[in-house]
Formats: structure tokens, sequence, C-alpha cells
């Protein structure tokens, strides 16, 4: 990053974060969220047949993406002053498809409790991302070479699950079995039914702020909070995952006394992380940014420190959340998005209605979504009590 920041521009940083969000944001429907189903399915046959059917919507919401980009494509970058984002917008179909096919392979792994090769395969894909974009940044090739860079990371992300598949797990997962997909489909209906409008919802939370700011105050501004998302938010968020898959995959059989500290044990060790982790930023984050990012972009810095309380309450909250879906409290974690959601919506409202700065906008969205994601642990533990 800190070579990154001076090979390109904040407003260049910013369409790269539009165009990155729009991906993570359709990536999350892509597989309609079937995928959490693959490490909990009671046979190996039918966790194949779940994640084919990963693979076949991912297909399917590629090939609606690409009627969009072509429909609204043109109004979008209008809406957001990005012109030169225009042509770069049909690179979204196959990168829903990737993501989508990868996220079947990795929950499979998840399944089987490699959890190395998925420690891995994180470490190539934002190793690829890096390499490519500073390549390209080295370049000269501006956003453009921003955003094939971060493709590249979820290329590398499916062909490393691909190439490390044994033999038999290929041949079961690749096997033409039409009847069995359509009846995992319907036995797992509750995943499109709940955890999809939760998780979108989720990952519009986490990531359509960077397409609202694009909007309010302009590329450069998207860009700030762009970096600020790279260096704090990206690495929480690749830990509280990572941390999350391994806490879904011990959760098989466990009873409420034991989830009960499994629980507790992963709330208090987080939020001591989270917190451990954010004090130099608490102290120093403009300061920091502008001395190891250049001239220019201790306002990335400054956005991190109105962003710290939402930082570390979401490092808390993401490893556990998927003990609503295990549970079978799927209105209630869909409920509780709807809420983060509210915060979301409210806060950039408030913002536009009372003219509100960019700094002031964030702090509002930062202390709302903070209450939202600490309410939503409240009522985890109730449902574990």
């Amino acid at each position: 990053s800190p070579l990154l920041t001076r090979l390109v521009t904040p407003e260049e940083f910013g369409l790269v974060a539009v165009f990155s969000a729009l991906v993570g944001i359709a990536g999350v429907a892509a597989g309609l969220r079937y995928e959490y189903a693959v490490p909990l399915a009671a046979a190996d046959e039918d966790a194949a047949a779940i994640a084919a059917v990963v693979v076949l919507t991912s297909a399917g919401l590629a090939a609606l993406a690409a009627g969009l980009v072509w429909l609204c494509g043109g109004w979008f970058v209008e809406r957001l002053d990005a012109a030169p984002l225009a042509p770069w917008l049909w690179l979204l179909p196959p990168a829903i498809f990737v993501w989508g096919s990868g996220s079947a392979l990795s929950y499979w792994s998840v399944r089987h409790h490699t959890y190395g090769v998925s420690a891995i395969n994180r470490t190539l894909q934002l190793g690829t991302q890096t390499a490519g974009q500073l390549g390209a940044g080295f370049a000269g090739w501006g956003a453009p070479g921003l955003i094939i860079g971060y493709l590249l990371g979820y290329l590398t992300r499916l062909g490393h699950y691909v190439a490390l598949l044994p033999a038999a797990d290929r041949r079961m997962l690749f096997a033409w079995r039409w009847q069995r997909w359509r009846a995992v489909g319907r036995e797992h209906w509750r995943y499109p039914a709940f955890s999809l409008p939760s998780g979108l919802l989720a990952q519009i939370i986490q990531l359509g702020p960077a397409i609202i700011i694009a909007a309010m105050f302009g590329p450069a501004v998207a860009g700030f909070f762009a970096l600020a998302q790279r260096v704090v938010g990206l690495p929480i968020r690749m830990l509280s995952e990572a941390a999350g898959q391994v806490f879904l995959g011990e959760l098989r059989g466990l009873e409420r006394p034991a989830l009960r500290r499994l629980f507790r044990r992963m709330v208090v060790l987080f939020a001591g992380l989270g917190i451990t982790g954010m004090l130099p930023f608490m102290l120093f984050a403009p300061s920091l940014f502008e001395f190891v990012f250049g001239d220019g972009w201790a306002e990335g810095g400054v956005l991190v420190q109105l962003l710290i309380p939402l930082y570390i309450a979401r490092f808390v909250d993401l490893p556990v959340s998927q003990l609503f879906n295990v549970l079978n409290h799927h209105q209630l974690g869909l409920l509780l998005t709807f809420l983060r959601a509210l915060a979301l919506v409210a806060s950039f409202s408030i913002g536009a209605a009372l003219a509100l700065s960019t700094f002031e906008t964030i702090l509002i969205f930062s202390v709302l979504s903070t209450v939202a994601y600490i309410y939503r642990l409240f009522r985890c533990w109730q449902i574990l009590c």
C-alpha cells in the first residue's frame, strides 16, 4: 500500500473501490448462501451436490449481471462521475462466477478441516492481488490495472483449490447429478430464504459506503475511505472470517453449555485483540498515514480514527455470527442485519439532509453501526442462554 499510494491518485483508488464493492456485494449472492450448508451436510455426496448448486447459481447470477451492465452501466458511471470505469464493468460477470465457485470449494475445505490449505489459499489470493496491483501501478495503468490485479487474486483462489482437490473429491464434485442437486436445493431452502438477504445486506453494509461516498463526496474521498478499508478493514475482516470458518467447523455436535463457553471465549479474545491492535491507530492514524503513504493521504488516517469503534465491533461479531444459522434463528439474524442496514441508511441520509461534512457523516455511520453490532452480540448471547 505505501508503494501503491505513490503510484496512483485517490480518484483512481476510489474507482477501484467502487468496482470491488460491486463484485463483493454480488459475489455474496452468487451461491445463494448454499455454501454455508456444505460443512454441515450429513454425507459427502450431499455436500458435493450443494457445492455444485453454488457453482450453477453463480453462473446464473453472472449472466444476470451481464444484462444489468448492458442496460444500466452508462447511467451508473454517470451518477458517480466515474466515466473511466464504464468499459471495465464488463469484468463484473466473470468475477461473480469465479467468486462463487471459489466459495463452494472454500467451504468444502472447511468441511474436511483442511485449515492449512485455506490459510495458504487466502495468502495466495491477497498476495496475487497485491503483486498484480503493484505491477499495474508501476506500469502506469491506473484504475484499470488495479481492477485487473484485484481479479487475479480471485482467479488464483479458485485455481489453487481446484489444483489441490484429491481425485476422489474432484469426481464427486464434478459428477452430473441433477436430481440430487434439486433435492439438496429444496432441503436447504432456508439459506437462500433467510441467510441470503442477511448476507447480502451485511455485504452492502460492509462495501456499500464506498459507492455512497463516491456519489456524495466524489471518487477522491472514496479513495481515502478505500485506503482505510484496505489497511485496517481488510485485515480485520480476513482474520475474523478465517476464525469464523474454523468456528463453524467446530460447532458440529456441541451442546449448549459448550457453545456458551466457546462463544464467551471468542468474544473476549477478539475484543482484546481488536482493542490492542487498534491502539496505534487511535493515537497516531493521520500522522502514520501521511508518513507511510505519502503527502495527501492523511485524510485516510482521520477516517480510520472515526471508524475504529465499528472495526472493533465487526472484528468481534463476524467470527460468531454463524450461530444464528447453526441454531436455526435465521429470521432473527436477518432482522438484526436489517437493523445494521438501517444504521447505514440513516447515517448517510442524516449527512445528506443536514449537509454535513465527510467526517461528520462518517462519524455518525461509525457510532450507529457499532451500536447495531453490540446489540446483535447481545441477542446472540440471549439465544445461547
